[in-house]
């Protein structure tokens, strides 16, 4: 497995896969895939993309840091979970976050994928709380060490 960073349309096949099965192109084109200074990362084997997530600098109101950046659209395809995969996409975009200086991650994740979250050490801030049309989900949150 090896992570890469890719472009913002390259995450968009996994994106409908996985997050929104059934939806559309639209769907998955998030208005922050184009804000300075984010990235997007997916892990391959060989030249078949497996996993893609999406990193931006974006402040959670509630949360305390000066450079935080925000997770969004983390997806691994259903034939390759449990191997690895995000733990390594997620460890990669750490030591990527440090090194741009980046002091908080945070997320909304899904009900779930929290305990994914917090076995790479993310805790969850706050209540449960509904995205229409997708679900539960919990704000969470890793504060960055150098």
């Amino acid at each position: 497995m090896r992570v890469r960073f890719i472009k913002a349309p390259d995450t968009h096949a996994l994106r409908l896969l996985v997050l929104r099965p059934g939806g559309t192109l639209e769907d998955v084109d998030f208005a922050n895939d184009r804000l300075a200074g984010g990235f997007h990362l997916g892990v391959h084997i060989g030249e078949h993309r497996i996993a893609i997530a999406s990193f931006y600098p974006e402040a959670h109101k509630e949360l305390m840091g000066w450079k935080q950046y925000r997770l969004r659209g983390m997806a691994t395809h259903p034939d390759f979970t449990g191997q690895g995969a995000g733990t390594s996409l997620l460890r990669f975009a750490l030591e990527h976050l440090k090194a741009q200086h980046a002091d908080l991650l945070w997320c909304n994740a899904r009900e779930k994928a929290v305990g994914f979250y917090e076995g790479t050490g993310l805790v969850v801030h706050g209540e449960r709380f509904d995205i229409p049309g997708i679900g539960g989900h919990y704000v969470m949150y890793r504060r960055l060490r150098r």
